[in-house]
């Protein structure tokens, strides 16, 4: 059985809202992966489980809205939606991101600088304390 036209121009413009879904939860995944670079074993666990993930929802949109058959117009309206979401959301908070983990480490690297030689300052300071006090007990 065929599908009308309405039911495939509903299935496409639906398969935006998956496709967006995909790209929101690919941008965070991408953030995380910015803040705290992740090994090649977990980057590539973390793009395998993505994948399964995706392959998971076109599956199921696939059951729900095109009689379990895969349409080029539906992958290519989840890849458009996800694309966008990408490029418009995802590169400039990307940018935003990296700004801000540039700027927090400067100042991390900073403050522990200041701290190291407070604490060299303080330990120095301590020592000379400790030996003038034994000359003292010497005596």
């Amino acid at each position: 059985m065929q599908l009308t036209t309405a039911q495939q121009t509903a299935a496409f413009l639906w398969a935006f809202i998956p496709g967006a879904l995909l790209g929101l939860l690919y941008v965070i995944i991408r953030s995380f992966r910015i803040i705290s670079p992740p090994g090649a074993l977990q980057l590539f666990l973390g793009d395998v489980l993505f994948m399964l993930t995706a392959g998971i929802v076109n599956s199921l949109y696939a059951v729900s809205q095109t009689e379990g058959k895969v349409r080029l117009y539906v992958l290519a309206a989840q890849g458009i939606s996800f694309f966008v979401v990408y490029f418009f959301v995802g590169r400039p908070l990307f940018s935003f991101i990296r700004f801000i983990h540039v700027r927090v480490s400067s100042h991390k690297q900073r403050i522990m600088l200041f701290l190291n030689k407070k604490i060299v300052f303080i330990g120095s300071s301590a020592s000379g304390f400790i030996k003038k006090f034994r000359i003292k007990q010497k005596k």
